[in-house]
């Protein structure tokens, strides 16, 4: 048992003061209490705050090779699809081993940004050509043990790739994705899932699975209730091609086969109709929002005015990796709305909550939710996921109680973070 005496604690009640935190051997919250003189203390910690940790729901780790990498010029008109060839070429070095150093490196960056749990979108399955190694899942494993070595919660989210896109069969730079068949990917999937991976199921997108896969997968998600995550309506190139084929939008395609539901995370929604929307809010699904990937790669603006309106669970994910700060990605979410609105006050339009405590439940409890994990508030029963504020940094000067989170999420950046806890254990410190 651990008794963890921060400076504050911020439940769901509030910044509190004079609290202690106590911990199980297994690493979940067991209760908080009046800190007093007879209190039994593991660990003070003077000078900090301690606030759930976040959530990444979406990361690419591999991508983190490209940072810096692909922003010279690779045609006269630069978009998405050509940095895509780029990553595409990055993919083709990829081996068991470089895999799990980059996405160590990516980890370990991550809880120093203030993530304790990423929902790892992992598609590099095979080797270059599309042979499996002979142990199948062994570029997961490599990703699974880089995240055990960082320290770092991660929910695999296993990625299904069949095709080019709607008329086209994979190409060479692709065929590492792909499966043989869909039996082929679910026999991988049970692998996994039996064995104990904290697992998700995630086609690719609507242009990389047919019908029968979409339909046959959010089946099994719903059987073993694992978490339904997909690429949706990130560009207008993909929901032409997707009425050119289907004769409706990729989310209504979704809705089609029985892929919507309390556990479908869409990724991006970038481009998403007031249609697709009131789809979402029927089903209860979720969208996924990637800011700086999303300003990185062009793809434009998430209707995040619409998306609030209808109710619809926001949180966040790292994607591409280009950057990795907790709260830039949720500062940008709300300043990129802005912008796209012309007013302020978009993702935090509740009149009754505080902007920051609105902010920091996309990043925590939104997140946890879509990943299907027991984390993301400090309460009895939760996982023991901190991540440790400095209370003395300079950007914070002059905090009150008020206006705290206000003041983290619009006025500092990472290198306010001082620890970050997972499941009870310090896994990072700023001064290790």
């Amino acid at each position: 048992m651990k008794h963890l005496a921060p400076d504050y604690i911020y439940t769901s009640q509030g910044l509190q003061s004079n609290q202690i935190v106590s911990i199980s051997d297994e690493g979940y919250i067991c209760a908080l209490s009046e800190r007093g003189p007879a209190s039994e203390i593991t660990e003070v910690l003077p000078g900090i705050a301690l606030l759930p940790g976040f959530v990444n729901a979406h990361s690419h780790a591999f991508q983190r090779a490209l940072r810096g990498r692909t922003h010279r010029a690779r045609s006269a008109h630069d978009t998405f699809w050509t940095w895509r060839q780029a990553m595409y070429t990055e993919v083709q070095r990829l081996n068991p081993d470089s895999l799990y150093q980059i996405s160590l490196q990516t980890y370990r960056e991550m809880l120093a940004a203030g993530y304790t749990s990423v929902g790892e979108f992992h598609y590099v399955h095979h080797q270059p050509g599309g042979q499996p190694y002979e142990r199948e899942n062994i570029m997961a494993e490599a990703v699974l043990q880089a995240g055990r070595d960082a320290g770092i919660r991660v929910v695999l989210l296993l990625t299904a790739y069949a095709r080019g896109d709607f008329s086209h069969a994979p190409d060479e730079t692709q065929r590492r994705f792909c499966d043989a068949s869909l039996d082929a990917y679910l026999s991988r999937a049970e692998a996994l899932r039996t064995a104990g991976t904290a697992l998700g199921i995630a086609p690719h997108s609507v242009r990389a699975v047919p019908q029968e896969w979409l339909h046959a997968l959010a089946e099994y998600s719903l059987k073993h209730g694992l978490p339904f995550h997909i690429h949706a309506d990130e560009q207008l190139a993909e929901i032409e091609q997707c009425w050119q084929a289907e004769n409706c939008t990729p989310i209504e395609l979704l809705e089609r086969n029985g892929a919507l539901g309390p556990r479908t995370t869409i990724i991006h929604a970038t481009h998403a109709s007031q249609e697709e929307i009131a789809l979402l809010e029927q089903r209860g699904a979720s969208v996924c929002v990637c800011p700086t990937t999303e300003g990185d790669l062009g793809d434009g603006i998430a209707p995040y005015a619409e998306l609030v309106a209808a109710h619809i669970p926001l949180c966040i994910g790292s994607d591409s990796n280009t950057r990795l700060d907790a709260l830039e990605e949720l500062r940008w979410a709300e300043y990129s709305a802005c912008m796209r609105y012309q007013r302020r006050r978009i993702l935090v339009s509740d009149e009754l909550a505080a902007s920051g405590s609105l902010l920091l439940a996309y990043g925590t409890q939104a997140g946890a939710t879509a990943l299907g994990l027991q984390t993301g508030i400090i309460a009895p029963g939760m996982a023991a996921d901190f991540v440790a504020i400095n209370l003395h940094a300079l950007s914070l000067a002059n905090w009150t109680a008020d206006d705290f989170l206000d003041q983290l999420f619009f006025g500092t950046s990472r290198e306010i973070f001082v620890q970050t806890w997972v499941q009870g254990n310090k896994v990072w410190s700023a001064t290790a």
